[in-house]
Order: C-alpha cells, then sequence, then structure tokens
C-alpha cells in the first residue's frame, strides 16, 4: 500500500482499504472507547482504556530496508515465549525479568494495528501497542503461576497451548499442569479448555512440535526427582549420613498430547506398540525440532518427519544438575541428530555427526518448504525450452523441499561458552523402501572449501571470523526475488541479537554490541540461493543468477552492516544495508508478523524482535530485563524496483 493510501489521526498513521474505512476511522479516534467496546468486546490496551486494540490489525506502511523502535511492553522480560497467532498478533507468555531466578506469570499481546495509548509517545512504527487484557478487561495471567523453559504451540483452531516448564532456575520442580490460551476470550485455561489430567512426566527444556494429525509430540527435556545419596563423611546411622537431593536428569520419554480430549498419552510405535523414545542413552534436553516433508514431498501431511538436534544429556541420575542455570558442569552435548517418523511412530538416530555441539538455543529450521518446482529458463531467448543436448535452456526440474538448517547456540562450557560458527545444512531424500521410506541425509557442515560449495559461512574480513550466536531465535520469512526476469518468492532465514563469546588468557568476553560483523545487534540472513562469487551483491531486488537458484542448496550466511568499506570489498552487499538493532539483545524472541496487507506468509511480511537481556555471561542474565520492541523491515518488503 502507498503513502497515498494512508490517513492521520491523533498523531498515528493506520492504514485503509475499501473494506475496512469505517473500522479504521473507528480506530484511529481513541476517544469513542465505550461504543467500540460494545462492538468488539475488546477492551484495553496495558489494562486500561484510553487505548483500543485495532481489530483490523491494519499496519502502519514502513520503508523497507530498516529497524524501528515499536511501542513498549507491558513488563520486561527474557526467556519468554512469542507466539504468532492467526490474526498476525503475538503471544507473550512467561519469562523472567531477574536471571530466571523467578518467573512471570502475566502474558500479553503485541498488536501492531492497535492505536498507542494516548499518554504513551508515540513509536517509530506509527502504531502498534502491547495489550495485557482480556476481553472483560482482566489482566491476563498463567492460571498455575509463572513460567521458564515451557513452550507454547499453536494448535490448528488457533489457540495456544502451554506445555512444561517450571517456576525458577534453582529448585522448583517441573510444572505438571499444562493449559491452553484461548484466543475468543484472551483468558488461560477457561472452563471448556481445563485439561482432564496432568502430563505423564512433568518436564521442562523440551520440545513441543505440532504434527499432522493435529496432535503434539512432547519430546525430551529435563524432569524433577529426589535421590537419596551417602555422604561418606558421617558413619551409618548418624545424622547426615543419608541425605535427600533434588536433581534434574534428562529425559527420553515423549508422550502426545491430544487437544480435542484435552488429555495426554504416552508416544507408541505403530509396528509394535513400544514407547517411542529418544535412543540417545540418556535423552536430549534444551535441543529444537523442525518438521520436513517424508515421501510425498508436501509438509503437514501424515508421512512428515521431525529433525530433533542440539542440546545435551545429562549424566546418571544422581549426577544429574542439582539447578537449571546454563553451562552445568554434569553434561554431555549431543553431537548427533535424531529423527521421529510421524506415520510409525518410530525415533532414530540419523547417520552423520553435526559440524558443532550446540545448547542454549540451538535452532533448526525448514527452509525448503515453499515451491516444488524451479522455474524454466529460456537462456537464448528463443521463445522456447529446449534443454541440452539440442539446446542451452534450463526446463523446470523438482524443487527442493527440505532445505534444512541447524545453526547458533554454544558448547556451554562453564569457563567460556563459545561458539564455532560452523553450521549444518541437511538434505533429505527418499528412495521409498525401508525404514522411514528410504530416507538418507546428506549432511554438509563447517564453512566453504572448493569441495564443498552446498553451504558458504561469509562473514567481513575487518572484523571477526564467522560466529554463532547463543539465545537469538533463527526464524523463516517470505521475500521477493527478481529471477531470470521474473518476480518470484523464496524463504530466507533472519536472526539478530544473542551473544557471543571469545575466549581470552584471562577469561571470556562477551560481545553483546556490534564488534563481530555487527552480528550481534545486527542482523544475518541466511539465503539458500545466492552465491557471493557469482551473484551480484545481495539484494533481494536484484536479479539472482539463474544456474545457481535450481539446485535450491547453494548459499549463504550475509552479515548486513552497512559498513561500505569492507561490504563492497568482499562483495557480499552493496554497502547501503544497515539492520541492526538498537539495543543488542539476547534471550528475545523473534516472530514473523503480516505488513501492511494484513496477511501472514506473504512478501510483505515482517520481523519483531520482542524483550530480551542485555547481559549474558558471567552472571546470565543480571542485567536488567528490557522492555524494548523493534521491528525489522527487510529489504524488498515493499514493491519490487522495476527491472530496467
Amino acid at each position: 500500500m502507498s503513502p497515498q493510501n494512508r490517513t492521520h489521526s491523533q498523531g498515528h498513521w493506520f492504514t485503509i482499504s475499501s473494506s475496512r474505512i469505517v473500522a479504521a476511522k473507528i480506530v484511529a479516534c481513541c476517544y469513542i472507547v465505550a461504543s467500540l467496546s460494545l462492538l468488539t468486546g475488546l477492551v484495553g490496551c496495558h489494562g486500561s482504556i484510553s487505548s483500543i486494540p485495532n481489530i483490523n490489525n491494519a499496519a502502519a506502511f514502513l520503508d523497507d530496508n530498516e529497524v524501528y523502535n515499536g511501542p513498549s511492553m507491558v513488563s520486561p522480560r527474557y526467556g519468554h515465549t512469542a507466539t504468532t497467532l492467526e490474526d498476525g498478533t503475538v503471544l507473550i507468555v512467561g519469562g523472567s525479568d531477574e536471571r530466571h531466578l523467578t518467573s512471570i506469570e502475566l502474558a500479553e499481546i503485541f498488536d501492531q494495528g492497535a492505536a498507542v495509548s494516548l499518554n504513551d509517545p508515540v513509536p517509530d512504527t506509527i502504531s502498534g501497542d502491547f495489550i495485557d487484557t482480556d476481553v472483560e478487561g482482566n489482566l491476563m495471567a498463567l492460571t498455575q503461576g509463572g513460567r521458564i523453559f515451557h513452550t507454547a504451540t499453536r494448535l490448528p483452531n488457533g489457540n495456544v497451548f502451554i506445555c512444561g516448564g517450571t517456576q525458577d532456575a534453582l529448585f522448583a520442580q517441573a510444572t505438571d499442569v499444562s493449559e491452553i490460551y484461548d484466543i475468543s476470550s484472551r483468558e488461560f485455561a477457561p472452563d471448556f479448555l481445563q485439561l482432564n489430567e496432568d502430563m505423564i512426566t512433568p518436564r521442562f527444556r523440551h520440545s513441543a512440535t505440532l504434527l499432522p494429525s493435529g496432535k503434539v509430540l512432547v519430546s525430551g527435556g529435563q524432569e524433577s526427582r529426589n535421590e537419596t545419596i551417602i555422604d561418606p563423611n558421617f558413619a551409618p546411622g548418624q545424622p547426615g549420613f543419608q541425605i535427600t537431593i533434588n536433581v534434574f536428569p534428562s529425559l527420553k520419554s515423549m508422550e502426545i498430547f491430544d487437544p480435542g480430549a484435552l488429555a495426554f498419552a504416552p508416544a507408541l510405535t505403530i509396528a509394535n506398540n513400544d514407547p517411542a523414545e529418544f535412543l540417545s542413552a540418556r535423552g536430549r534436553a534444551g535441543h529444537n525440532t523442525a518438521a520436513m516433508a517424508g515421501l510425498d514431498g508436501s509438509l503437514g501431511t501424515t508421512d512428515d518427519i521431525l529433525v530433533h538436534a542440539g542440546g545435551f544429556q545429562t549424566l546418571s541420575t544422581i549426577f544429574a544438575p542439582q539447578f537449571k542455570l546454563p553451562w552445568q558442569q554434569n553434561t554431555s552435548n549431543s553431537a548427533n541428530f535424531e529423527y521421529f517418523d510421524a506415520t510409525t511412530g518410530d525415533n532414530r538416530i540419523a547417520a552423520g555427526i553435526v559440524s558443532a555441539e550446540r545448547v542454549n538455543h540451538p535452532q533448526i529450521m525448514n527452509l525448503g518448504r515453499y515451491g516444488n518446482d524451479t522455474l524454466a529458463f529460456d537462456l537464448d531467448g528463443d521463445g522456447e525450452i529446449t534443454p541440452p543436448p539440442l539446446g542451452g535452456d534450463i526446463p523446470a526440474i523438482p524443487g527442493l523441499t527440505n532445505i534444512v538448517l541447524i545453526a547458533n547456540g554454544d558448547n556451554d562450557d562453564p569457563a567460556c561458552p563459545t561458539g564455532n560458527g560452523a553450521n549444518d545444512l541437511l538434505i533429505a531424500t527418499f528412495s521409498g523402501f525401508g525404514p522411514s521410506n528410504g530416507l538418507s541425509f546428506t549432511l554438509f557442515g563447517g564453512e566453504f572449501t572448493l569441495s564443498n560449495n552446498v553451504e558458504l559461512v561469509t562473514f567481513d574480513p575487518m572484523n571477526c571470523a564467522s560466529f554463532s550466536r547463543s539465545e537469538a531465535d533463527l526464524i523463516t520469512v517470505l521475500t521477493r526475488r527478481t529471477y531470470n526476469g521474473q518476480s518470484i518468492t523464496s524463504a530466507v532465514g533472519i536472526t539478530a541479537g544473542g551473544s557471543f563469546m571469545l575466549p581470552t588468557p584471562v577469561g571470556c568476553v562477551e560481545l553483546t554490541q556490534g564488534t563481530c560483523a555487527n552480528g550481534i545487534v545486527g542482523v544475518t540472513i541466511y539465503d539458500p540461493f545466492y552465491q557471493p562469487f557469482l551473484d551480484p551483491p545481495w539484494d533481494q531486488t536484484g536479479n539472482i543468477n539463474p544456474i545457481t537458484h535450481p539446485t535450491g542448496i547453494v548459499g549463504a550466511f550475509v552479515n548486513i552492516d552497512g559498513d561500505t568499506a569492507d561490504d563492497t570489498a568482499d562483495g557480499f552487499a552493496e554497502g547501503s544495508f544497515l539492520l541492526a538493532l538498537a539495543q543488542g539483545k539476547m534471550l528475545h524472541t523473534l516472530n514473523v508478523i503480516p505488513g501492511e496487507d494484513g496477511v501472514l506468509n506473504t512478501v510483505d511480511d515482517r520481523i519483531v524482535a520482542i524483550g530480551g537481556g542485555i547481559s549474558y555471561y558471567p552472571n546470565y542474565g543480571d542485567e536488567p530485563a528490557t522492555i524494548n520492541c523493534e521491528v525489522i523491515m527487510l529489504p524488498g518488503t515493499n514493491a519490487p524496483v522495476p527491472i530496467p
């Protein structure tokens, strides 16, 4: 939508379409609260009626290739979950504002179309606010108290399943009662959504993944256990000879949550009715899970495969950690990856070792979910596609639907937790015969070499070497591309913020500002279709080299820091990009939100960074949690540049 299609009222811009004029005018007038409340049942932002949410979720026009300061959160927090809802708003749940030694029970919603409270300064995003009340004006609060290390999974009906977690990082037990957030009332666990039973095994630092069936697979994590140990310093029968300790061992078990029955059941294999569980010796915790298409090549169908990567396992139960903060002494990092076959219920360890051990928010994502075929190219311009040997054109070929990227995280070293900068790319193929339809993986890891032109980790030579981020999200967003003269869409991965540590002779130096390729306040893009040696400088509206695109597995990490001196020298960017957060942060969240069209999963989508802390090591978040909210607009988010 062009700037001419916007209107201004009370100091705020609001987008208007022909079908939304009346609603937008009502929203723009913050004084007509009572009448709009009668129409919508929506009351208040920040627990007040001085501001109202925009029921159309209209987003103000913003220039692309910029980062904007958004409205302030109600509660400062980090370590929370953030879930994009179907209407484009974002639900913020749990987290901590004090080193994970406490947790927050209040929730809030980011609505970029809401009118800013009259008493608050207008943010750079022009509109948007955080709402912390339900439709009746009551504060939105978790029914079981605050949570950290929990999961939030959006269900097929739009509601959000809040599972597991714990109330602090010290001695609190794992939370056994899960709850569902109801989008219609903006309440947690209303009467008709109260769960019939607790989790089979209360857990935290687990994963919870939506299955094609609409059920949720809850995997691994850590549990709370009391163990009796013998202290050899005391004689038998003396006080202190036997003591009970609270430990948190990792788990192998998996269970299934059924939203229809509001109940949990063990995850079982279909063939033998055996427990489906991790095959690593003592399970997996602090890992991440992503879906990939099965033999049919489509995500969201019954033969989907779930890939688990990263995380750690504890030692024997007695020697498991007695608290939950990172950098544990009694753990072993997971160097393999496993996959769960949704068709059979089998879990298998995949052949191959990942290039980096990853804990503290490892990321795994599928970049190949968009587009089943590559485009045909008429290279000789005769109007016909004539492939070799008769011609030199490129016909359309089946596109890869599984480009799975494993990145971010650190090695959890108690002395100095650092990342080695290596990333892994999985390409899955199916023969159609054998377990999981003959699934096999090709694993590419590390940096670019002449014999491995599949993944390239680029870095600016005037800054630090390649690195990985701790406690930073990595998300997928659609982009508009100009490819062989045609405008197409493709997915790229986006990460921003996080923390990076460098070992020194006297300890560990934390880099939370842009001293390493601007990668901590800056934005790094993984583009699976970009080849810096062949393509022009990275620009989503520029022409991509048509020879590199059909494979779908040539790609690069591109650090966009806007420093002309090194970006133009190495050819990775034009030097005009400057995508950097205003505030370095970690333990924050990144979410895709709709742009002006109000529709998710279109090329004008935006990214919002919410909350976080500004310190990570050595005192784990003892700096204040932030109320910061920033909106990232990638290049090419607005209308594509016309091709001359």
